[in-house]
């Protein structure tokens, strides 16, 4: 049995919510890039599926969650089981340095949508291309921030939840 690192074990729903929205994006992505390219939508999807497994290669190994089960999203144990304990660098490094590989998994079927939008607005584009936004752009940075990463405690380390902390400091 893996035991956490901290005195927390995760549940197993707070690890359903974590991806499901995050599959749901993808899904959508893949549906609003093929409306403009079958071909693009079929190199959409497997970048997709690479950019999630570059994250469990080159992010989790880093964390302090790894291999634990105090993982919000359940990646420090599936990391673990394919990757060795990163070493050397910081989270916060690694986490900047590597968190670029999912930006196109929001913004690649983003701009397709506005292009799409813009050359033939029909009410099927409008819902998909809404709900990508309101999943993408609200829904996963709200559980993210106020589900699986509030209680977190680790938080103050962690680039994900200390984005804006610099800006408001700086103010």
């Amino acid at each position: 049995m893996i035991l956490p690192c901290h005195a927390k074990k995760i549940p197993l729903w707070l690890v359903w919510l974590d991806n499901v929205p995050t599959l749901v994006l993808i899904i959508l992505g893949i549906i609003l890039v093929s409306k403009l390219s079958a071909t693009g939508a079929v190199f959409f999807g497997f970048y997709a599926a690479f950019s999630i497994v570059w994250f469990w290669a080159k992010i989790c190994p880093h964390c302090h969650h790894y291999n634990t089960l105090a993982c919000p999203c359940g990646y420090g144990i599936v990391s673990s089981r394919f990757f060795r304990k990163g070493k050397g660098l910081s989270f916060k490094k690694v986490f900047r340095r590597n968190i670029i590989t999912q930006f196109p998994n929001w913004f690649v079927p983003l701009v397709v949508a506005i292009y799409l939008l813009s050359m033939n607005i029909t009410k099927e584009l409008i819902v998909l291309t809404a709900s990508f936004v309101l999943i993408g752009f609200v829904i996963i940075p709200f559980i993210s921030k106020w589900v699986g990463c509030k209680n977190c405690e680790i938080k103050e380390d962690c680039p994900w939840m200390t984005i804006h902390l610099k800006e408001k400091s700086d103010k």
